[in-house]
């Protein structure tokens, strides 16, 4: 980085730095991290706040947050990995490479339709237990016996957590090995951020765990129920129901292999996985640029997805470009505000972590006064974006 560039860098660090720290002084944040890499370089790693409101720890650059749904976006990444490779076809049904998958209905989906979330399969296994569920492979082993709601392909649903199962199990099947080793082998040892990025976190690297932490007038908090209709079935684990800020936290969740939900990283390493998308950093590129443009192709129809995914999805990722040029911005975020998000115009990629969970309905704003606890409505998503407008701006002077 020379020496112009490098001044720029530190510009965009000091405002990305104020802006956390204001947030945290106020009580609105209480740790997070932001990464920024431009043209595969570290420009902006930014960490504040403590790790926990009963710690005197401070947040660096090694801390590891729950990431929730961000962790998506990672595991999308595997399977583009392999498709390059030749191991997997978009087009060819999930079970050609896991034939258990292909029963009660589910034969011909595809893994096109599986990473677009158009299987007809948001519900979650009817688990035996709390331990069977953080089995991966039973886990996988119940998925594959699901039958789905609906004709796949006919429409799009969010998959909370199955998403995790369908194409994790797929990708363990093609792949022939575990996931967590093929997350190790092509993935975070490649990129250097095998001990920042986990579906499952090790020991030694638990003890730089943050835990979610809600806001102090926080009166409930989201939860990880399957999008249905339907309520619970008598019978359900309790564990299965428990509001997602405590089910993340939990240790077992934090050491299982449960990639749509479990998903333990730090700011600097999504960022590096992003910018490893759109070129090299330091020598390694996860995928070439066709293959890119193939995953940010946009697969569900217009006004199917909910206005926080974007315009919709390509493969795996959400879409947040401009009407002519979706997939121009492309990424994942989670629930209780973290985010992966790259801009392929800029060669832009951004890791945002925090521990703060919030519904994103009573939590103030990032201008709103001390004291004032008026409802100004999804605050949660309007910080994100002033960081994203931040980094944004900023690095087109880089």
């Amino acid at each position: 980085m020379n020496m112009e560039k490098a001044a720029k860098a530190a510009k965009l660090h000091g405002r990305i730095q104020t802006l956390l720290d204001s947030l945290i002084g106020r009580g609105f944040e209480l740790g997070a991290q932001v990464a920024v890499y431009l043209d595969g370089e570290l420009v902006a790693d930014v960490a504040a706040g403590m790790v926990s409101s009963n710690s005197s720890r401070k947040v660096d650059s090694d801390t590891l947050f729950p990431v929730c749904s961000t962790g998506k976006g990672i595991l999308s990444t595997i399977v583009h990995v392999l498709a390059e490779r030749g191991i997997v076809d978009y087009d060819k049904p999930v079970a050609e490479y896991w034939p258990a998958f292909g029963v009660n209905g589910k034969a011909a989906i595809t893994v096109r339709q599986a990473l677009s979330h158009q299987c007809g399969l948001p519900q979650n296994p009817e688990f035996k237990s709390f331990e069977e569920a953080c089995d991966f492979n039973a886990a996988c082993a119940r998925m594959a016996e699901m039958t789905p709601l609906w004709t796949p392909g006919s429409t799009m649903q969010y998959h909370s957590r199955s998403f995790g199962w369908i194409i994790g199990g797929l990708a363990q099947h093609a792949y022939g090995r575990p996931l967590k080793q093929l997350l190790l082998e092509e993935v975070t040892r490649p990129l250097g951020i095998d001990q920042a990025m986990f579906f499952g976190i090790s020991e030694d690297a638990d003890k730089r765990f943050s835990a979610f932490e809600a806001q102090p007038d926080q009166k409930e908090q989201c939860t990880t129920a399957p999008i249905t209709n339907a309520p619970p079935p008598p019978g359900t684990i309790p564990e299965l129901t428990l509001p997602l800020m405590d089910f993340v936290n939990m240790p077992q969740v934090r050491r299982c292999t449960m990639p749509a939900v479990n998903g333990i990283m730090s700011a600097k390493a999504i960022a590096r996985h992003y910018a490893a998308l759109m070129g090299e950093v330091d020598g390694v590129r996860l995928i070439p640029a066709k293959r890119l443009e193939l995953a940010t192709t946009r697969q569900t129809r217009p006004g199917t997805t909910p206005v926080c995914f974007g315009h919709g999805f390509g493969l795996g990722y959400c879409l947040k470009g401009t009407d002519s040029d979706m997939g121009a911005l492309f990424g994942h975020g989670g629930a209780g505000g973290s985010e992966g998000m790259a801009n392929q115009h800029l060669k832009l990629a951004i890791g945002l972590t925090k521990n703060r969970m919030d519904t994103h309905v009573n939590a103030p704003r990032p201008h709103q006064p001390a004291g004032d606890k008026r409802d100004y409505g999804h605050p949660g998503p309007r910080r994100r974006r002033r960081l994203l407008q931040i980094t944004q701006v900023d690095s087109e002077l880089i």
